[in-house]
């Protein structure tokens, strides 16, 4: 199975991908994801992005337990191959003049006559003793944890034998004497409050116990009142796959990643530092789905990451967000966060309404597109890219002047045609009768249908106005009908020009996605359009 891409719309103007290597001047742009209680007629938790401009000086790294050596082999090769993309990312933070804390915990007496671990020892203040605990945080109540880590989670196939095996940082990791060496949370308390910190970044291992649970961790820096975020890609996780909830030992790390943007604090990624794509790792073999949205009206940012979730437990695939504003009008709502995720999809899902871009963000859709891969659009996305006018690039808001374009922002509003294969002109009026959506006859036994009721079923969704529809390889698969209106096409396949395999529904209604056969339809697309059948755990 290839990968998979929803896209959401973000909130304010962020910086571009590989131009943002922490920001410009004497500020660091950083990207921040989070997951807020949404709108009730969803009860779904959103996810949202916030960006934030942070001074380096007030801003510091902690590496937690980036040792030499695990007692899982495993966990210790993980360790092995993020270690020279974390120090990367140290190395540009460290230039913009962040403190790096090196926290491996259990040696620290390997460098105690480091200058490193000599300024920690020379700020300490011991009032913070009684302050650091790695307790939960207020929000944790009440909250299940995500994954069975009662075996200590290693995940190789023959078990290795527990006990401390490490004596140091490994040295992939660079340390140097203007940064910090620490393992207690009140020496790193005390460094923070001597130097001004107010930012704190979390990065290295193990995100379900150490990176959180430390006293130095995103619990206590929380507590400390800290802006504190985790580095979502430079972790990893102690899970074993052979364990609740069964999954792939990645979608386990995701699966806490997820918690943690919901419970404790947001994160960001290494992206936003380096300017490249974030890590993978080697033996994450699950196609990657990026969710691309940004919509104010269908609550997108509720279901796509209610249905993301399902996913990741029962299709085995790896969901990713680029994230917008979700939102009508306002500030920032014509921005897509985290485009980079494209570089690695297979499959791009769209959920955006009337957003413009950075021309350089357009491209990288557009170049996506380019390359054939598969697309799946739901609802607003046959008006994705159409800003009904141009975008001024400085302010965000909509002019409706006849001039060059040039010093606006970009759109495409002929994705509709040239992608979809639509021809959307609006839609009818809201009615308290429910559309009736029918199977076009002879399609009954189409992939896309499967487990569909051969009866059709009803939808709150007010009628799309898509005919005729504008592409020779379009085929119908469902109609939807009102009283006194001719039937409209709502479900079809398409091919492109680049030869992209497109799926389009214009059904999307928030009460849509509590509808069986509609989120049938939507998992008998994805298995289409990546040309797989069966599950990828």
């Amino acid at each position: 199975m290839a990968a998979i891409i929803f896209i959401f719309g973000s909130i304010t103007p962020p910086a571009m991908y590989a131009q943002t290597s922490a920001g410009t001047g004497n500020t660091i742009t950083v990207s921040m994801q989070k997951r807020v209680k949404g709108d009730a007629a969803v009860d779904n938790y959103a996810i949202v992005n916030e960006m934030q401009q942070w001074d380096p000086k007030q801003t510091a790294i902690i590496i937690c337990d980036m040792w030499d050596k695990h007692w899982c082999k495993g966990a210790t090769s993980r360790v092995a191959e993020m270690a020279p993309k974390l120090n990367e990312v140290l190395t540009i933070a460290r230039s913009k003049g962040v403190l790096i804390v090196h926290a491996p915990s259990d040696c620290i007496d390997y460098y105690k006559n480091h200058p490193a671990r000599k300024t920690v020892l020379k700020n300490y203040d011991k009032k913070y003793d009684k302050l650091i605990d790695n307790a939960n945080v207020p929000n944790e109540k009440g909250a299940t944890w995500p994954i069975d880590q009662s075996d200590e989670g290693c995940d190789d196939m023959i078990q290795c034998a527990q006990g401390k095996a490490w004596t140091k940082q490994i040295d992939a990791i660079k340390i140097e004497d203007s940064d910090a060496i620490s393992d207690s949370g009140s020496e790193i308390a005390s460094l923070f409050e001597k130097k001004g910190i107010k930012n704190v970044i979390l990065s290295g291992v193990h995100t379900n116990m150490c990176v959180i649970g430390r006293t130095f961790g995103l619990r206590s820096m929380v507590k400390l009142g800290k802006n504190v975020v985790l580095m979502r890609d430079m972790t990893d996780a102690m899970y074993n796959s052979r364990r609740a909830p069964y999954v792939n030992h990645f979608t386990g790390v995701r699966l806490v990643v997820d918690y943690i943007e919901q419970y404790v604090c947001p994160t960001i990624l290494s992206t936003d530092f380096t300017g490249k794509k974030q890590l993978r790792f080697k033996d994450d073999k699950r196609p990657v789905v990026a969710f691309i949205t940004a919509e104010g009206e269908y609550h997108a940012n509720q279901t796509l990451p209610r249905f993301a979730h399902e996913l990741m437990l029962r299709e085995g695939v790896n969901c990713e967000f680029a994230i917008g504003k979700p939102a009508m009008d306002g500030p920032g709502r014509h921005n897509l966060e985290n485009l980079q995720i494209l570089q690695d999809a297979s499959l791009a899902v769209f959920f955006v309404r009337r957003v413009a871009l950075e021309p350089q963000k357009m491209d990288m859709i557009k170049n996506y597109i380019k390359s054939g891969k598969p697309v799946l659009g739901i609802r607003t996305a046959s008006h994705s890219f159409d800003a009904k006018g141009n975008v001024a690039r400085e302010g965000g808001g909509i002019s409706q002047s006849k001039e060059s374009v040039s010093g606006f922002l970009a759109q495409w509003p002929e994705f509709d045609e040239e992608i979809l294969g639509g021809n959307y002109k609006g839609h009818y009026g809201h009615l308290e009768e429910k559309t009736k959506i029918a199977i076009v006859p002879g399609m009954e036994k189409h992939p896309l249908l499967k487990g569909v009721d051969p009866n059709g079923f009803g939808s709150v969704s007010w009628l799309y106005q898509n005919r005729p529809l504008r592409s020779a390889a379009v085929q119908v698969l469902l109609t939807g009908t009102i009283p006194n209106e001719p039937s409209e096409p709502v479900l079809w396949v398409n091919r492109t020009k680049y030869n992209n395999k497109v799926v389009y529904t214009s059904l999307g209604h928030w009460e849509d996605w509590n509808i069986p056969d509609f989120q049938q339809v939507l998992v008998n697309s994805i298995h289409y359009l990546l040309n797989d059948t069966g599950k990828n755990k």
